[in-house]
């Protein structure tokens, strides 16, 4: 890889593309949160021995 300045180690992204894939990164992680929450409520009110 040459001594780009404008490249970030050891991607090779430059520093725009990487905050690009960084928020893909963190939306995606929310969702997978909401969907994990959401399953674990249906869950808990659905199991008839919790209640």
């Amino acid at each position: 890889m040459s001594n780009d300045p404008d490249k970030v180690w050891p991607t090779g992204l430059t520093l725009s593309e990487a905050e690009e894939v960084h928020s893909y990164l963190i939306d995606g992680t929310r969702v997978f949160g909401f969907v994990a929450i959401l399953a674990h409520i249906l869950v808990a009110v659905t199991t008839p021995w919790l209640g």
